[in-house]
């Protein structure tokens, strides 16, 4: 095997990477890191996996109504301050009330100070937008054999799932 420093030879991290598959198999997130970095930037990773995990830092209820926007570079102490919008006022002063373990969370995950402060500013958030079918009118014969296929179940939370998906089926293999 040459040597980095052989003429023609890269000496790039990616290019140690790709020289590694010779060896056998490896992590793709190593790949991935490595071809991502060049266009996150160095706190690029830090907002896609806050953005992807906000659910589980927030919670639930308070991730309904904020959504993390960016994290900046305090020029004082090179720390990074991640910023929150909120829809309202309400949401604001719950993210405020719950900043210590928001912070606390997010740099357990990380495992140093990812983040030292939350901003908190006000506005629309966008949420994603999910496709909703239009309700589906079965026809009798269709509701008299899922019917007759659940009759015999006896907890009547699962013969009623059971009986809903029996339509979809039945619908389905009609069409």
């Amino acid at each position: 095997m040459r040597s980095p420093h052989d003429k023609g030879v890269d000496s790039s991290p990616l290019a140690e990477t790709f020289s590694r598959r010779e060896q056998g198999l490896i992590s793709f997130g190593v790949d991935i890191r490595l071809l991502l970095s060049s266009i996150l930037g160095k706190k690029g990773f830090i907002e896609a996996d806050i953005i992807s995990r906000w659910e589980n830092i927030s919670g639930s209820v308070l991730s309904a109504g904020t959504q993390p926007f960016s994290v900046t570079r305090l020029r004082s102490d090179g720390s990074y301050v991640l910023h929150i919008k909120a829809c309202s006022g309400a949401y604001a002063m719950e993210l405020s009330a719950r900043k210590p373990q928001i912070i606390a969370g997010i740099n357990a995950y990380f495992g140093y100070e990812a983040v030292k402060d939350l901003r908190i500013t006000q506005g629309s958030i966008c949420h994603p937008k999910f496709i909703t079918r239009s309700k589906r009118i079965f026809s009798s014969e269709e509701q008299d054999q899922a019917e007759a296929a659940t009759c015999s179940i006896n907890d009547p939370a699962l013969r009623k799932a059971a009986y809903e998906l029996g339509l979809y089926v039945l619908c389905a293999k009609n069409n």
